[in-house]
């Protein structure tokens, strides 16, 4: 179409309620999107903000499937976070949440 660059299909919306043990937060939203035939990505709305450096580490999921690709991302995201909890825990502020009404 003239003027469009891409059109993104939104497959599936999760709400993920993660353990408070660990997480500061009570649940983040999981969306993924269909890449092309048989190919997914899963973003979330919150991504890991390193201490140190203050980089945003922003993680996603690709896979053949829906609930692969959420597999991949989530498995990743709670590994990097378990990696890098200070002493102490988890606060807000390690933590940078995507725009709402951008996601």
């Amino acid at each position: 179409m003239d003027g469009i660059v891409r059109i993104t299909r939104v497959v599936a919306l999760f709400d993920i309620w993660v353990d408070t043990d660990l997480f500061p937060f009570l649940k983040m939203k999981v969306k993924v999107v269909e890449k092309s035939e048989g190919s997914y990505l899963a973003l979330m709305n919150v991504h890991r903000r390193d201490r140190t450096s203050g980089e945003t580490d922003y993680l996603s999921g690709f896979a053949d499937t829906v609930d692969a690709a959420i597999a991949d991302l989530l498995t990743t995201f709670v590994s990097e976070v378990r990696e890098h909890v200070p002493e102490g825990g988890l606060i807000d502020n390690d933590f940078e949440w995507s725009d709402h009404e951008n996601f």
